[in-house]
């Protein structure tokens, strides 16, 4: 089923850095902005209603996210400006009329904190939210609707939640060296690192590298998959439990070895596909 988007760019000049969109059959309106440009977002209409907002990075290492709630729609953002230092960018979601309540945000953001623990996304939220805001059953078909589109309009900005959904489909894999018990697919653009890889900490020989940053960097990014329970240690062993979705092939390879790797060339064949 095809879908149209309609996309508002507020300031013409940073077009990337600020916009407005909604399917115009939904009552869902989102709003895209950076770190440097969500003050504008003020002076877009129904920017202070009720809302539901996403925060993420832009790195090509680690896909960290922040899942949020607002009774007065962007005016939240401003506390995350002064005491969230991870975040690049954001998406803000309310609708036209207003018609999120308190529950209903309640209700959205447990929602997607638990789809979003289901993916490669690492969610810094100290709360994640383990019981579930008691809605009327009459209510429910409303806000499963709300979630579906919400996510089409998350899609339609390369945030997708559904990966752990392609486990049986058939996929092209490429392999590291055999050495290794690993394997990558491409998709959507992305570089995903499956499901029941092995990966390895950052070897104590890095340590002695002229970048210091190599050792201490992926021993965090292990401990976050640790803590959010997308890699778990089985036999002495760290074993990805959930597909890992990465914007470069580098990231994985990294993981894989504890070095610092050409994901290009690491990956059996994948060199191949680079200029298509």
């Amino acid at each position: 089923m095809q879908k149209t988007i309609t996309y508002l760019y507020p300031d013409k000049k940073n077009a990337s850095n600020l916009k407005m969109y909604q399917d115009r059959t939904n009552q869902i309106k989102a709003f895209y902005f950076t770190r440097e440009s969500y003050k504008k977002v003020y002076e877009l209409p129904c920017s202070l209603n009720y809302a539901i907002y996403f925060l993420f990075n832009d790195s090509e290492d680690e896909s960290v996210a922040y899942i949020g709630q607002s009774v007065n729609g962007i005016q939240r953002i401003e506390e995350h400006v002064r005491r969230k230092d991870f975040w690049t960018y954001g998406i803000l979601f309310v609708t036209d009329n207003n018609s999120f309540d308190k529950l209903s945000i309640d209700y959205l953001e447990y929602e997607f904190i638990q789809r979003f623990k289901k993916s490669s996304y690492v969610l810094t939220n100290k709360d994640l939210r383990l019981n579930k805001p008691n809605i009327s059953v009459y209510d429910i078909p409303n806000i499963e609707a709300f979630i579906t589109q919400i996510k089409f309009l998350l899609s339609a900005e390369g945030i997708d939640i559904d990966e752990q959904q392609d486990r049986n489909e058939v996929m092209k894999y490429y392999y590291p060296p055999t050495k290794h018990n690993a394997k990558l697919f491409v998709k959507d653009g992305k570089f995903i690192l499956a499901a029941g890889s092995e990966i390895k900490r950052p070897l104590e020989s890095t340590k002695d590298w002229k970048d210091k940053n190599h050792y201490k960097k992926g021993n965090a990014i292990i401990d976050s998959y640790v803590e959010n329970e997308k890699v778990k240690e089985l036999n002495g062993k760290l074993i990805t439990q959930v597909n890992l979705a990465f914007k470069a092939p580098s990231a994985p390879a990294n993981l894989i070895t504890g070095l610092s790797e050409n994901g290009w060339k690491f990956f059996k064949e994948l060199e191949e596909i680079r200029g298509k």
